[in-house]
This record gives C-alpha cells, structure tokens and sequence, in this order.
C-alpha cells in the first residue's frame, strides 16, 4: 500500500487541475518552482505516467503540500479528499 495513495493522489490532483484548466506546464511551473520549465514539466510527467518498466517516480511531502497550493486547498483538505477518492474507487 504504500505507493498506492501517491499514485491516487496523482490521479485526484491531475483530475483537480484540469477541472480548474490548468496546463500540466502551468501546474508544473508552480509546483517545481526554480527549476526550469522544461525540468518541471518532466518531473510533472515522471510522476503522472511513469516511463515503461521503470518504478514511478516517489511524491515527497513539500511536492504534495505545493500541489495543494496550486490547487488554492488547504493540504488536509486535500489529503481527505484524495483518501475519499481512494476508499470510491476501490469499492466500484
């Protein structure tokens, strides 16, 4: 179980974003900021669709709490979500 919340947190944050019509560079460029563009929108796509028969890429904590931001949720708010998100997925 341990990789399983990352990937639903993934999966609830890209769905998040794209509710709010965010690119994945715009949602990249906050998330990773100081990189550049190019590496944070890699990071961003290691993390949504990881490269055949490699392991996905780990979400650290300050990634997840800076996914809230961009999202303008509070990070508790975001983890119960995703947790609700989880527990309707795995019963339908």
């Amino acid at each position: 179980m341990d990789v399983i919340f990352e990937e639903y947190f993934i999966k609830f944050v890209t769905k998040k974003a794209k509710e709010m019509k965010l690119t994945h560079s715009d949602f990249a460029r906050k998330v990773f900021p100081g990189q550049s563009t190019g590496t944070a929108e890699r990071v961003w796509r290691q993390l949504r669709s990881p490269a055949p028969g490699k392991p996905p890429r780990r979400l650290s904590l300050s990634e997840a709490y800076r996914m809230s931001s961009a999202l303008s949720s509070e990070f508790p708010a975001l983890i119960w979500q995703v947790d609700q998100y989880m527990k309707q997925k795995q019963a339908g």
